[in-house]
């Protein structure tokens, strides 16, 4: 047999569940503890550091835990949101206020004010007997963890119930009333009627209007005597039909059978004119006149009739008797005597009587209210006189006095508001007079310059579309009825609000104010309401539900928001299958409706579906700078824009990819990539997305394929930093987290490791934030761990070199009380600052309680002891340790293991990249020599087939290698480790349990090898 040696450079390549001939170098069966670095080699993790001294006060058992950090100076909040739906709040730092004074120390209860500040910042304010109070807790109320989520934008933190349906609240502003109309008058003109019908039905009646009249009869008196032609003249008659004519110039009005009319025919006008031609009277009798001379002369007539308006209720027969009110003519007059002849004078008033020779008949809506002809408007024409002045208060006048009974009417500049207790329809009869708008109008200038303040009214664009419609409002000036503007608006009585009981709830740090503590405030945030358009032109977001048929809409409100996420600029829900992005810059505000119903903006909110074959109900989304990446628990779907500007016109939802996704946990941000959990198996997977692009399939990974059973089914937990390319796996009540690093060379990957981390009780949550790892543990002690070192981390300085101590959950600890007769230090709780009461709230530890001296001047500088827990005195906790460790300041906490199970050994190939293991060669393993890096006390076990475990404890130094003053730490050391058996029947584990650092960089191993004859090629 030859002898062989190969060497292993480095152990970063982290966990594998291959078989071990598989495996690459580099790559164990199990690590705990041990975190792979590409620069440090696989070293132990840092310590546990208790944030402040006791546990964390006021924990509720179950509820949903979140996290914020506020900024390097006061560092991150942790936060719980119990299942009775109450807050507690907790600090990672001690907290100082603008002059420097404390007021807040690390762990200490961070007081939650619900509503609105009041009362002491020492305390909530939380009443069960507010309303405003116990709303909050009902919404933020949850029997499952996972269904309160948080999103942190800024200071502001959003808290949203996934098992909440959103609901809407109030309408918009309602019309002043119910059944109204405006006529608004365009012009004044003489000789026209400015007429109406109003309506409550389509009932039509019958309304006659005379077409034709003629003068049939009057008594102008013709002949001798007449020359003066005192009847010439002109006048406009206006007949409407009465009991009475006194003090009028209508003498009757009756129909073809002579009967008197005294209603029914109303507004017929007419003008007569009366033309007279003089000559000299050949007939030589006696006629007119003032004496027998007058016989003269006469005077011989023409008479015209000029049909001015036809009226209402006129057919054909009907006869009109007036009298002209002219200087005189007609020969009624009274007589005289004269020369013994009697003579009549012809200077009476003559009498005209004027027939209806045609008629036609018109059908007009005007049934208001159950009376047929009620609503139909017909006031007295203007003057056609054009020397009068027709004003709009005379015309306005005449229209409100021919209004039906119980419509009221108000008077506005040049126009008038009708209203009535029931829907009616109001015509205009010439549109070239006035105009009427009621609900809706089609061109928008033809609203009226004043108006009824708070007059709304529809603008119909498109006649077979509603999608270009909107609606406005007159605002008049000083909230008065009058000149004004319009404004546009929503359409009235629909939906307004969204109910703020039912949406996300907000949290937000309150600004120290002097001495006080800090303090947060929850409260319901406030929306923006729907302020224009309809639900046609601006519908209300999918998050409220679908739509009925009625009018106006409602809204099924069935749909429950999943997330809350910002993404460019814009807050987005997740709900249902739909992504709904508020108007961007409205996060003080947020805004779910359009700005304008007149046109599609840039800035109005975005509200898409995705699409798909399966049900794809979205829980979370990442932000990429290609666009939001969404997940349902089946499918990935990418919200993006093929321009710079992402608007309603230009997003696009499309799937990207079809893989399983744990709707428990967040996906996280890798830097160049995106990861999930899938754990729709019996164990879970740590997918990988990178490329994910608009337009292509992005490349999808198992990051898990080669630990196919490390990561449970029901991971609940998940935690990321993108600066260390660490991600932490975590299970509730388990003190296991599994750990993954990675590290990218430009586009290539060149580290992939999976690890363990033990803690030392169960885990309720755990959070990353840059380089500090927080750690709730079961016993409600907060802890932090450094992933990279930082100055305040216990370390012990040996020449050049830095040696971290390792503890978890530590605390300082001072006063101790040595005994020479014992040669014993006891520390007791209060005694000389020593705080111990803690211990009894560590319930099932991992490790052993350990007291560790780091002061670089003592001589036990880097060791350790394992304290007596003694019975409390007086509530007081009471350690006892042996030795003189009455002065100095020490570190205590709990020890914990670092465990590195290697694989088999095989004389293994490389070609290039790829690696060939020699299963059917004879190996023998000699010795394997350790590489460390910075290392105080180990041992390793070697595991052997059909012989006992051997474990062998090693020192990094001997005697005489170090000062008897420094700590028993090497920054490197090989170390042989003798093993004398057949590769195939050993296994070996380095472990370390001291509070000394462990690092290995390289393994070597050194046998006898024959490959057993075999030919290979």
């Amino acid at each position: 047999m030859a002898g062989i040696t190969q060497t292993i450079p480095n152990y970063t390549g982290g966990m594998s569940e291959q078989p071990d001939q598989l495996k690459y170098p580099g790559q164990v069966i199990d690590s705990i503890n041990a975190i792979p670095d590409n620069v440090s080699g696989l070293y132990k993790r840092p310590g546990a550091k208790r944030v402040g001294s006791l546990p964390l006060t006021n924990v509720q058992s179950g509820g949903s835990w979140f996290h914020y950090y506020r900024d390097e100076t006061e560092g991150s909040y942790i936060g719980q949101v119990a299942a009775d739906g109450k807050i507690r709040m907790w600090c990672t730092k001690d907290l100082f206020n603008a002059s420097g004074t404390k007021v807040n120390d690390a762990g200490d209860e961070i007081f939650v004010h619900y509503d609105a500040i009041s009362g002491s910042y020492t305390q909530s304010n939380y009443s069960g007997s507010n309303s405003d109070h116990t709303a909050i807790t009902n919404y933020l109320s949850a029997s499952n963890t996972e269904d309160v989520q948080a999103c942190t934008v800024n200071d502001t933190t959003f808290l949203n119930n996934r098992d909440t349906n959103v609901q809407t609240t109030g309408t918009t502003t309602a019309r002043p009333d119910t059944h109204y109309a405006f006529i608004d008058l365009i012009r004044t003109e003489n000789g026209r009627q400015y007429g109406l019908n109003v309506y409550t039905d389509e009932t039509t009646s019958t309304l006659n209007r005379a077409t034709k009249v003629e003068v049939i009869d009057d008594d102008l008196a013709e002949g001798g005597g007449t020359g003066a032609c005192k009847g010439i003249g002109t006048q406009v008659f206006t007949v409407t039909a009465a009991g009475s004519y006194s003090g009028t110039d209508i003498v009757s009005v009756k129909n073809s059978s002579g009967t008197s009319y005294t209603s029914g025919r109303d507004n017929l006008v007419f003008r007569i004119t009366i033309n007279g031609q003089q000559g000299q009277n050949s007939s030589g009798g006696h006629g007119y006149g003032s004496s027998a001379s007058g016989v003269d002369f006469q005077c011989s007539y023409r008479r015209e009739i000029t049909l001015l308006h036809g009226g209402e209720g006129w057919v054909t027969g009907d006869e009109v008797e007036v009298q002209m009110n002219s200087t005189g003519g007609g020969a009624q007059d009274t007589t005289y005597t004269s020369n013994g002849y009697t003579y009549q004078r012809n200077d009476g008033n003559p009498i005209y009587k004027v027939k209806v020779l045609k008629y036609e008949a018109v059908q007009v809506k005007g049934k208001f209210n159950g009376t047929a002809g009620q609503g139909v408007l017909r006031p007295d024409p203007t003057p056609f006189d054009a020397d009068t002045a027709v004003t709009p208060d005379t015309i306005l006048g005449g229209i409100q006095g021919a209004l039906p009974t119980g419509v009221t009417s108000t008077v506005i500049g040049n126009g008038m508001y009708i209203t009535d207790a029931n829907d009616f329809n109001l015509e205009v009869v010439d549109l070239d007079l006035m105009r009427v708008m009621q609900s809706e109008i089609n061109d928008v200038g033809k609203l009226p310059l004043q108006c009824k303040d708070g007059y709304i009214v529809k603008i119909s664009n498109a006649e077979n579309s509603d999608e270009d419609d909107y609606y406005v409002r007159f605002e008049g000036e000083g909230g008065k009825d009058g000149p004004g503007t319009w404004v546009e608006c929503a359409a009235p009585g629909i939906v307004k609000s969204f109910n703020a009981s039912t949406m996300p709830h907000i949290l937000q740090r309150q600004s120290i104010n002097g001495t006080n503590p800090v303090i947060f405030l929850v409260k319901k945030f406030v929306w923006a309401d729907r302020k224009v358009g309809d639900d046609v032109t601006n519908r209300g977001p999918s998050f409220i539900g679908t739509k009925n048929t009625a009018d106006p809409p409602v809204y099924s409100q069935d749909v429950k928001i999943n997330k809350v996420c910002f993404f460019r600029n814009r807050l987005v829900f997740l709900a249902g299958e739909s992504v709904i992005a508020s108007r961007p810059g409205s996060i003080a505000k947020p805004d779910f409706w359009s700005y304008t119903a007149l046109a599609v903006s840039a800035t109005d909110p975005i509200d898409i579906d995705c699409a798909s074959t399966f049900p794809s109900n979205l829980f979370d989304a990442i932000e990429l700078t290609t666009g939001l990446l969404c997940f349902s628990s089946n499918e990935q779907y990418l919200l993006s824009a093929d321009e710079a500007t992402l608007n309603p016109d230009t997003a696009k939802l499309r799937s990207v990819s079809t893989f399983n996704y744990n709707t428990v946990v967040p996906p996280l941000d890798l830097g160049l990539s995106v990861g999930w959990v899938d754990n729709s198996n019996k164990y879970s997977r740590f997918v990988e997305s990178v490329n994910i692009v608009r337009e292509g399939e992005p490349q999808i990974q198992e990051v898990s394929k080669i630990v196919p059973t490390l990561l449970e089914k029901n991971i609940d937990l998940i935690t990321n930093s993108r600066e260390n390319g660490l991600v932490l796996f975590g299970k509730t009540n388990s003190a296991t987290v599994i750990g993954y690093r990675y590290f990218n060379a430009g586009d290539k990957r060149t580290q992939s490791s999976w690890f363990k981390f033990k803690h030392n009780n169960p885990i309720k949550y755990h959070f990353l934030i840059e380089d500090q790892y927080f750690v709730l543990d079961t016993d409600n002690f907060l802890q932090s761990i450094n992933i990279s070192q930082a100055d305040s981390d216990p370390s012990i300085d040996i020449e050049s070199d830095n040696f971290l101590i390792h503890l978890d959950n530590y605390v300082t600890l001072t006063g101790g009380v040595y005994s020479a007769t014992t040669n014993k230090t006891t520390f007791t709780n209060g005694t000389g600052g020593a705080v111990l009461n803690w211990i009894a709230s560590v319930t099932s530890p991992n490790g052993d309680l350990a007291l560790v001296d780091i002061d670089s001047n003592s001589v036990r500088v880097g060791r350790y002891t394992k304290p007596t827990v003694l019975t409390a005195i007086g509530g007081n906790q009471i350690i006892e340790v042996s030795g003189d460790w009455s002065s100095g300041t020490f570190y205590i906490g709990y020890l914990y293991d670092y465990e590195i199970k290697f694989p088999r050994f095989y004389a293994i190939k490389t070609q290039g990249e790829n690696v060939r293991s020699d299963v059917n060669a004879s190996l023998v393993i000699h010795r394997m020599k350790l590489n460390f890096g910075k290392i105080g006390l180990y041992e390793t076990t070697l595991t052997r087939v059909g012989k006992d475990p051997y474990t062998e404890v090693y020192e990094s130094t001997d005697l005489d290698e170090y000062q008897a003053s420094d700590a028993p730490y090497l920054a490197e050391k090989i170390k042989t480790i003798p093993i004398y058996e057949r590769n195939t029947n050993v296994n070996v584990t380095l472990k370390s349990s001291h509070p000394a650092p462990a690092t290995l960089h390289s393994m070597s191993w050194e046998g006898d090898y024959t490959n057993r004859n075999y030919r290979r090629s």
